[in-house]
């Protein structure tokens, strides 16, 4: 066998270069994004760490074999509940943005821990689903799957993290569509899910900013000084880009902090206004690309637990890529979910790189390789 050989056989090349042109893509967006913060270059630096030991734990995650994880269920179900509960443990975890999710020790931020508890949920659901061998039709069987959903999701409201609750959820959701859920039971959930948030609603469960977000989606004219400002500038930015946009560095609705959370939240929006149409569609091209070399990845997989795996990776990037880029121009409410490979976030960034390892260890270990 020759080395090219070799490679191709364990390397899955065409995910590897599009995930380099996604992070040489989000360093360069990020830059101009932080350019403006008195702090930017050091915030630029966390970023390339964040990528450097993203890049260590994708080689980790890819010496992994996955379909032998099957007798670690219980286990972990009880790794997913400490990461997400840490920060609730007196003298680690630090409130930020309205949640306590991130872990701080001597003043010292570390990293969100519902960013890898999303990858383990991932390997979770896919143990209990695959179990099912593609027919998830009884109601005990249903309730069993949800009540492993039912942990993690539960543990993340308590933070509260709602945008996170919600990945968990679009995760599983599309796991289930390949894993032999009858199609009645998603239209179940969907009666549940809008009453559900009904109620909450009624309740007064969902925090304040919460309901100004949902109203504003409603009508982005209703607060524009207030509860709307954000959508307000994040589409003047977008707008204002034209065919190819401002230049880097160059958007006035960031540069001059019209734009809020630029570097996170809103990354596609400085994207929109400095590079354009054509910058955003060079993204989406990426994307695209992304999810269908992982789509392949999917089919590939030896049995129907690294199958699944790969489905839920699809799920998570889709959800928070849709999520991301439809509330920024009004198609859809506001929430703190990130773009991936993209937005500001060591812990973030991690993530996204990790999830690519477990996708080129079930190509490495596919049928037939």
């Amino acid at each position: 066998m020759s080395r090219l050989e070799a490679v191709r056989k364990w390397a899955n090349v065409p995910l590897i270069l599009t995930v380099a042109l996604l992070l040489v893509y989000g360093a360069v967006v990020v830059r101009s994004a932080t350019a403006g913060f008195s702090a930017g270059d050091a915030m630029f630096q966390r970023q390339l760490f964040g990528i450097a030991l993203g890049l260590v734990l994708l080689v980790v995650a890819w010496t992994v074999d996955y379909s032998k994880l099957e007798g670690w269920l219980g286990p972990l179900t009880v790794l997913n509940a400490l990461l997400i509960i840490s920060p609730r443990i007196p003298g680690l975890g630090v409130h930020v943005s309205g949640a306590t999710a991130w872990l701080e020790v001597a003043g010292v931020r570390l990293f969100q821990p519902s960013e890898p508890a999303k990858l383990v949920t991932i390997v979770i659901m896919a143990i209990v689903i695959s179990q099912y061998k593609g027919n998830i039709e009884r109601w005990q069987d249903v309730m069993r799957v949800m009540l492993f959903l039912a942990v993690p999701f539960g543990l993340i409201l308590l933070q509260p993290d709602l945008g996170t609750g919600l990945v968990f959820i679009a995760i599983t959701m599309g796991m289930l569509l390949v894993g032999g859920l009858k199609a009645r039971w998603f239209v179940i959930f969907a009666i549940v899910g809008v009453v559900g948030v009904g109620v909450a609603f009624q309740a007064g469960v969902v925090a304040e900013y919460q309901v100004n977000r949902m109203l504003v989606f409603l009508d982005p004219e209703i607060d524009p000084r207030g509860a709307g400002y954000n959508l307000q500038q994040s589409r003047i930015a977008i707008g204002s880009g034209g065919v190819s946009g401002k230049g880097l560095e160059q958007g006035t609705q960031s540069n001059l902090n019209f734009l809020p959370e630029r570097h996170t939240d809103f990354i596609f929006s400085v994207l929109g206004e400095e590079l354009g149409f054509v910058g955003t569609v060079m993204l989406l091209g990426l994307y695209l690309a992304l999810l269908m070399i992982a789509l392949e990845i999917s089919t590939s997989g030896r049995d129907l637990l690294t199958s699944l795996i790969a489905v839920g990776l699809i799920s998570m990037w889709t959800f928070q890529i849709l999520q991301n880029m439809g509330m920024t121009m009004g198609l859809m409410p506001i929430t703190g979910i990130p773009l991936p490979f993209m937005s500001f976030g060591s812990s973030f960034m991690i993530t996204n790189l990790a999830g690519t390892g477990m996708l080129l260890s079930i190509w490495a270990r596919r049928s037939g390789a």
